[in-house]
């Protein structure tokens, strides 16, 4: 595309470096895990497991870097583990005691266990 066709059509272009890709894809892994425990309290069902393996596969790929990348990017790894714990639990909960919790306990179910994980690892 020359410059005259991108404005012809509104487009325009951004640079940005790896490393701020990266850790962009990583921010939006927690937006991902907020989203899915969000949809429990929706009542949707699907969406956790969809995300669970969807941040699986961006851990494993992050995992591949680990500590040969940027400092930055190998603490948002442990950000990124933290997510996918939460989401995978979450999963857990539903496949395993999803039908005797009431729809509209599940948010509250899930904040709890969150919190748990959170002082676990020291976050609060």
């Amino acid at each position: 595309c020359s410059d005259a066709q991108d404005k012809q059509f509104g487009t325009w272009r951004l640079k940005i470096t790896p490393v701020d890709y990266l850790l962009g894809v990583a921010d939006l892994t927690g937006e991902l895990m907020r989203m899915c425990i969000n949809s429990v309290g929706n009542g949707d069902i699907d969406t956790p497991f969809e995300v669970s393996q969807f941040l699986r596969h961006v851990y494993d790929g992050f995992s591949f870097i680990g500590n040969t990348g940027p400092y930055e990017v190998s603490k948002k790894l442990y950000t990124l583990k933290q997510s996918l714990a939460k989401v995978e639990n979450a999963c857990y909960a539903l496949k395993v005691r999803g039908s005797e919790i009431p729809k509209h306990m599940l948010a509250d179910v899930f904040s709890v266990k969150t919190e748990m994980i959170d002082q676990e690892e020291g976050i609060s």
